[in-house]
């Protein structure tokens, strides 16, 4: 109940009191008179009525006072001293009590407080002091596991069980980093701590490889790594390696999490696109360079008496041409053994996937028309590189020599669970020899440096190659076939990589069964700060966004590298004084992306987020009024640190950003620009949650009851 409500009922109930009482009084004194005693005194009464009525409202003013005095000298200074003797012991020990009026006693008490709180502060130095010390020796073993993290050449993501991402590296960032003016339905997921790891990588691929890491170590293994290969939306191909970590629990180890590293296969792919071109410009060059000599050869055996002249021009000829072509060769296998590279590994790739990386290599390179085809959901274990290279090198053998515009590849299991892969070139048909050389054209080495063909490829792998032939030597087709998948044996392989963090939140750990998301406590709820600055205070009038800025909070923790700060060109006129409070010029609007470009970004930083603002009405205002636009809706749950502030704090003068700011010692930088604003916000949020713990408000939905009630609540933009 608010004090000032409490007030009135409380001078209600005296004068009430007071009234009744002396009205009762009356009542008795004339009931206890006769009929004569009260004619006479209803003679008197015009007379006597004036000096009770008189005294009863002078009895009445000094009672007001004295409850008026009473409640602002002694009732409302206990309430503020209340307020501010939380905030001292909650989030800001060097706040002070300052009461402007109250009587002597309580500002006696208000001197009591502020020495006690002096000596905690004593005290808390103290130990602060011991734990700097502490926290340096730790700074200090992080920022060495921080450097050796950086100096890794993949990219490094760890995630518990249900993908929500605990620590990444730097190059994990570069390799997965989206394009922040690209469209929601473009763009791929961000990463970032407490993200879900699916919003950025396929699925199905981590899913079950995730499964059959729980099988392996069900079956007794133990630091186990699964392969996969997968696409982004940018176009890269990746190596994605996961193995997992443990956790010992009543004597059980089971497994608490994966490690994924991330290998960049794009280039090395683009490397050996080159070679290929390499390999083919020297059989060219060698033709020409072969029929000189041949043709030079040919003239000396037919002519045996050739002018000596002539005899020397054609022995110049076999000279030059075969001295080209040993350069050449020479060349060649140079350039060759730079992109020759070793890839043993085995890896589980889905087929569609696998496929679809193919066509777009044979279309890049030979600009031939490519058609694939493969059920959702069949695995295949395999040298992926291996494959794309092979395929590839028989779409530009066909190309060079036969009359194929059109490659079809078509992936299917057969009775025994064996994939087939079948790649037809229909309209022409290629010599049985072409193919024949075709797999046995070497393409990568072993691990001891024997060159392998893709016939061996495939042999190794148990599988087989067959020629599909229309008449004896016309062959317009090939069968690939690989054997079942071996799960047991090779979905998982010893690893003894050990990986570092750069940026981490280990404490997500427990977050494995959330229930609602009104039951989360405020302290593990992950929220995005936001501010906007605009070119007035009208959203409804025509007013527009000029800078968005956004911070991420993650278990309690500001997030620094993890924000959005960005202007935005309103597309029409900024007011000079709105300029005056943001400083923001119109010339430094101009050519910045608008709005539409910028939110969808920003929908994506906030995603399973909960928003936060200070007077979150007004910017969440600015948001409707893009819905129709950009087709993007926060369905967000929004917390207002406005209302949240009059609901812990409902005796305090200010309730703005800068107030509260002062009273739980956030320092403010960068006021009324957009990310510098967020930021406070977001300090003050955190400084905010014991208070509200301590007014028995604990959850999300506490919190938004509680804001509910706010006078503040129903103001509208």
């Amino acid at each position: 109940m608010k004090p000032s409500f409490k007030y009135w009922i409380f001078l209600s109930a005296i004068y009430f009191a007071v009234v009744s009482i002396m009205a009762a009084s009356v009542i008795g004194s004339w009931a206890s008179l006769n009929e004569a005693q009260q004619s006479a005194l209803g003679e008197m009464f015009s007379k006597l009525v004036p000096f009770p009525l008189l005294g009863t409202i002078t009895i009445l003013f000094i009672i007001g006072a004295l409850v008026n005095l009473l409640f602002n000298d002694y009732i409302i200074p206990v309430l503020k001293l209340a307020e501010s003797a939380r905030i001292i012991t909650s989030v800001n020990p060097d706040h002070r009590i300052q009461l402007k009026s109250a009587s002597k006693e309580i500002q006696y008490l208000a001197e009591i407080i502020n020495q006690s709180a002096d000596a905690f502060a004593g005290l808390k130095q103290d130990v602060a002091g011991k734990i700097a010390v502490a926290q340096a020796t730790l700074n200090e073993e992080r920022t060495r596991l921080a450097a050796l993290m950086t100096e890794l050449p993949h990219g490094v993501i760890v995630c518990n069980t249900d993908g929500q991402v605990l620590l990444y590296n730097q190059q994990a960032q570069d390799l997965l980093k989206n394009d922040p003016h690209a469209s929601g339905q473009e763009g791929q997921g961000l990463l970032g701590l407490g993200r879900s790891i699916f919003s950025i990588l396929d699925r199905d691929p981590i899913v079950h490889g995730l499964e059959m890491l729980y099988k392996c170590h069900e079956s007794g293994r133990s630091k186990l790594v699964n392969h996969s290969m997968m696409t982004l939306h940018t176009g890269l191909c990746l190596r994605v390696n996961m193995a997992p970590f443990f956790v010992e629990q009543e004597g059980k180890r089971s497994i608490s999490g994966i490690v994924l590293t991330l290998e960049d296969m794009t280039q090395q792919i683009e490397a050996d696109s080159r070679r290929d071109m390499l390999i083919q410009s020297l059989i060219d060059d060698q033709q020409k360079d072969l029929k000189e000599i041949r043709d030079a050869i040919t003239n000396i055996l037919e002519q045996p008496k050739l002018d000596p002249t002539e005899l020397n021009s054609h022995r110049k000829k076999i000279d030059l041409s075969s001295h080209s072509l040993q350069e050449k060769v020479n060349d060649a296998r140079s350039n060759y053994a730079l992109h020759l590279h070793a890839l043993s590994k085995t890896e589980n790739v889905m087929a569609d996937n696998l496929l679809d990386v193919i066509s777009k290599n044979i279309h890049e390179r030979f600009s031939l028309k490519v058609s694939a085809l493969a059920p959702h959901g069949i695995w295949l274990q395999l040298d992926s590189y291996s494959m794309v290279q092979a395929i590839s090198h028989l779409a530009g053998l066909l190309r060079n020599h036969t009359q194929t515009s059109e490659i079809l590849m078509t992936m299917t299991n057969n009775e025994r669970q064996e994939a087939e892969l079948v790649i037809a070139w229909p309209g022409a048909s290629a010599d049985l020899e072409l193919i024949n050389t075709w797999q046995t054209t070497p393409l990568i080495t072993d691990s001891k440096g024997n060159l392998l063909n893709f016939k061996d490829t495939v042999e190794n792998l148990s599988g087989s190659i067959s020629p599909l032939m229309e008449k004896e030597e016309d062959c317009t087709g090939v069968l690939v076939v690989f054997p079942p998948i071996d799960q047991d044996r090779r979905l998982a392989m010893q690893s003894a990589v050990e990986h570092r963090p750069v940026s981490y939140e280990f404490d997500l750990f427990n977050r494995r069964d959330w229930q609602a998301l009104g039951q989360i406590p405020l302290s593990k709820l992950t929220y995005v700060v936001f501010d906007t600055e605009t070119t007035g205070l009208n959203p409804s009038q025509g007013d527009e966004i000029i800078q968005l800025g956004a911070i991420r909070i993650v278990n309690g923790q500001l997030l620094y590298h993890e924000v959005i700060d960005q202007l935005v060109d309103p597309k029409r006129f900024v007011p000079p004084e709105s300029v005056a409070i943001h400083g923001i010029e119109p010339a430094l609007l101009r050519g910045q992306p608008t709005i539409d470009k910028i939110l969808p970004h920003f929908y994506k930083f906030a995603e399973n987020s909960v928003l936060v603002a200070h007077n979150a009405a007004f910017d969440m205002r600015f948001l409707e009024l893009q819905e129709e636009k950009t087709g993007l809706v926060f369905t967000n749950p929004v917390i207002d640190t406005l209302l949240l502030s009059s609901i812990i704090h409902p005796n305090q003068d200010s309730h703005s950003l800068e107030g509260l700011a002062e009273r739980l010692n956030v320092t403010i930088v960068g006021r009324h620009t957009a990310l510098g604003d967020a930021i406070v916000t977001g300090e003050v949020l955190i400084k905010m949650i014991p208070l509200l713990e301590a007014h028995e408000i604990y959850t999300l939905g506490d919190a938004l009851a509680a804001a509910a009630r706010s006078p503040f609540a129903k103001v509208a933009y």
